[in-house]
């Protein structure tokens, strides 16, 4: 009774286990753990980490709460910005830190070259009035960075402290 909707599940995404998977590799290399230790510090012993890391592994799933004690874990979001990207996100970390003006200067060069790159590709891709598929990935790509590249401006604009000059 209880597997009668297995099949209705998502398949497991390759790409994000693969990414969770290196997190972990990098991990076990910068730290000097190894992977009984991560995966006892998530609550795991290795061998069900490794089936629940498994993309044939349809039956046994890493768990929201096991991911982010990963995520908190190894200090690596690279499978949660693919995440984001998958859902045509941009995922940008918070930062508490007031920004001083250096900062913001070099950030608006950043948006603004990524916002050029955006242009540039494009006018290329649109050369010959037509698109291809890899013309669109490119220039979705380049979109996608220069979303971050302005939602990173946005963030430390919003955190930079104001002086009053009265």
């Amino acid at each position: 009774m209880r597997n009668e909707y297995i099949e209705n599940k998502a398949p497991k995404d390759k790409t994000l286990y693969q990414k969770i998977t290196r997190t972990i590799s990098l991990d076990k290399k910068n730290s000097g753990l190894e992977y009984e230790d991560i995966a006892n510090e998530i609550g795991l012993n290795a061998g069900t980490l490794k089936n629940k890391l498994k993309p044939s592994m349809i039956t046994h799933d890493l768990n929201l709460s096991e991911y982010i004690h990963l995520l908190e874990l190894t200090g690596d979001y690279s499978s949660l910005d693919y995440i984001a990207s998958k859902l045509d996100m941009v995922l940008i970390p918070k930062k508490q830190a007031n920004t001083n003006i250096n900062d913001l200067n070099l950030l608006v060069d950043v948006a603004s070259i990524e916002n050029n790159d955006v242009f540039r590709t494009v006018k290329l891709a649109m050369a010959d009035n037509k698109i291809t598929e890899s013309e669109k990935e490119s220039i979705l790509k380049e979109i996608d960075e220069a979303q971050k590249a302005n939602a990173i401006l946005k963030d430390r604009v919003l955190h930079t402290a104001i002086k009053d000059n009265t």
